[in-house]
């Protein structure tokens, strides 16, 4: 989910995910196999194995609601993403992404902090957490039509498949279709059916 577009060309040159081949073939996927999509709840990531899934309650700023969490626990590392519903307020809102961002910070020392856009009108902020037992954290907030996300992925510092992760988290919409635009490039197009 990262902005960091040349840490995401390379990492996915490295993992071999065929990037706009075939760009003028839409209906083409320009992603690996290995991408979780859930259209549902408006996701898709590289996760190191297909997530288990279950129904939470997720709280930030004294508001409590109903949110889907995909995760994968190996041994120590976890890696999440968290879908809150906040339907009964507005499509964006900048407090409650800052008020998850103080909620990851309080997970260790945070040695990097942004406010990023995931595209203009979608805010957020991405976060990199070392923990006192020194493991590395890697956690990004963001806000699109009235859904919270919050990704986690919790591992040695230079795990790839942790920076995988992050770097591979997208925002879509009911279709499959990424929200961040790519301004000049067609927006990647996920299935839905996967």
């Amino acid at each position: 989910m990262s902005k960091f577009r040349s840490a995401g060309l390379v990492l996915l040159a490295a993992v071999g995910v065929p990037f706009l081949q075939g760009a003028s073939q839409l209906d083409e996927p320009a992603y690996g196999d290995n991408v979780y999509v859930n259209c549902q709840y408006r996701v898709a990531a590289i996760f190191p194995r297909p997530p288990m899934e279950r129904d939470i309650t997720y709280t930030v700023a004294r508001r409590s609601v109903p949110a889907r969490q995909f995760y994968v626990q190996q041994r120590m590392d976890l890696f999440s993403v968290i879908v809150a519903d906040f339907s009964n307020g507005p499509a964006v809102d900048e407090n409650l992404v800052a008020g998850a961002g103080v909620l990851l910070r309080q997970k260790g020392e945070v040695r990097f902090e942004a406010m990023a856009e995931y595209d203009p009108g979608i805010p957020g902020r991405q976060l990199n957490i070392f923990e006192a037992n020194g493991r590395q954290r890697r956690a990004s907030v963001y806000m699109a039509d009235h859904r919270l996300y919050i990704t986690e992925a919790d591992a040695a510092p230079g795990d790839f498949p942790a920076l995988q992760f992050e770097q591979s988290v997208s925002l879509i919409d009911t279709q499959g279709t990424d929200l961040d635009k790519n301004i000049g490039q067609p927006s990647r197009q996920y299935h839905c059916q996967k």
